[in-house]
């Protein structure tokens, strides 16, 4: 079991969905044209998709604005400088601030043509999360 779903467990106000298939992942991922991290897949067959105080997280296993796929197309759809080869982890519903994840696991706030590096890893982004809900 990877570090991350055992933070994610150890998290008191944590709600959780069913965990997904690796079918439903092979299925995001070319939904997506892109490869996720190991710590996202490891995320989302554990928790589907996970909030606590005021984080939201996308995931998979679940339908509308939360759903990773319906998140980032939405993004791409609106947002032309959306990233190739990123997926949309959280909005946060905040002047166009969007949290996104590369292949590679590093997590950037996007917000409408300006990335900024936030985190190297999603386990870590969610040690920040964890911090701001404190």
């Amino acid at each position: 079991m990877s570090n991350i779903v055992e933070k994610i467990k150890n998290i008191s106000d944590m709600t959780a969905m069913e965990g997904c298939s690796l079918k439903n992942i092979r299925e995001a991922e070319n939904a997506l044209d892109l490869t996720f991290p190991k710590e996202y897949i490891d995320y989302v067959k554990a928790f589907g998709c996970i909030d606590f105080g005021s984080t939201e997280w996308t995931g998979l296993n679940v339908k509308g604005r939360l759903n990773t796929v319906t998140a980032t197309k939405k993004e791409k759809e609106i947002n032309k400088d959306f990233p190739m080869g990123y997926f949309v982890l959280e909005n946060l519903g905040i002047d166009g601030q969007i949290i996104i994840v590369n292949e590679e696991g590093q997590v950037f706030l996007l917000q409408y043509d300006k990335k900024t590096l936030l985190n190297q890893s999603i386990s870590d982004y969610l040690d920040l999360c964890i911090e701001n809900n404190q």
